[in-house]
């Protein structure tokens, strides 16, 4: 009787090991090169591990809240030729982004490891600085064939990332940068425009000229308009 609880004790750990080993050689993970600033975008890197050429590929993308999801594109040396990677997203109801890149049928990434995708990602301006977590809770990994095998791995992927405090966004129409929008600021519009200078700072109303319209920008601010 001892005999057979041992065998099945080592047979269970066995299996929980074979299996550990499984999923660790397909897994989808995040880095990024540089921390993030507040106010401002960001790229994460999605990196993949494949032990067997993969046809298609799928994550769920977990942001720390006011982070948000902009864009994806491949990157890296991992696509071949003709692979053609597509991406479609979905942002979940909790807030998460789900990402599928799919290829040209017959086309596959071989089994390596390394960067398959950007992910551009936009920072709130009033994040509160410091440290968050960037995680990947689930990754789908298909092989070609018929059927296709598909490598599943539902434990979620860590990444910790800094959030550092941005540039803090400056008055608009303070030139001078003394904190208010006064005459100082209006004279300085004109003297740019005798100047001929298009500096993008005097340019209030946005529409890419220094001019009169700008100066009267300037007094509609001074007025609390």
């Amino acid at each position: 009787m001892k005999k057979r609880i041992l065998l099945s004790l080592v047979s269970f750990f066995a299996m929980t090991a074979m299996w550990a080993s499984l999923t660790d050689a397909y897994q989808i993970y995040v880095t990024a090169a540089a921390n993030g600033k507040t106010g401002a975008t960001a790229e994460l890197t999605l990196n993949m591990k494949n032990k067997h050429a993969i046809a298609t590929w799928s994550c769920e993308l977990v942001l720390p809240e006011g982070v948000t999801f902009e864009s994806v594109e491949a990157t890296g040396g991992r696509y071949p030729e003709g692979y053609n990677a597509e991406f479609n997203t979905v942002t979940n109801e909790s807030g998460s982004v789900t990402i599928v890149c799919e290829g040209e049928d017959g086309v596959t990434l071989t089994g390596s490891e390394g960067a398959v995708a950007k992910v551009t990602v936009k920072i709130a301006a009033d994040v509160t600085p410091g440290n968050y977590i960037v995680k990947i809770v689930e990754a789908k990994l298909t092989e070609p064939g018929e059927p296709a095998s598909i490598y599943t791995n539902t434990k979620a992927v860590e990444f910790p990332w800094i959030i550092e405090q941005g540039e803090e966004p400056g008055i608009k129409g303070d030139l001078n940068g003394d904190g208010t929008v006064d005459i100082a600021d209006a004279v300085s519009v004109l003297q740019i425009m005798a100047e001929g200078s298009n500096d993008s700072a005097a340019d209030i109303n946005g529409d890419g000229n220094v001019d009169i319209a700008d100066f009267v920008a300037i007094l509609q601010i001074m007025a609390g308009a």
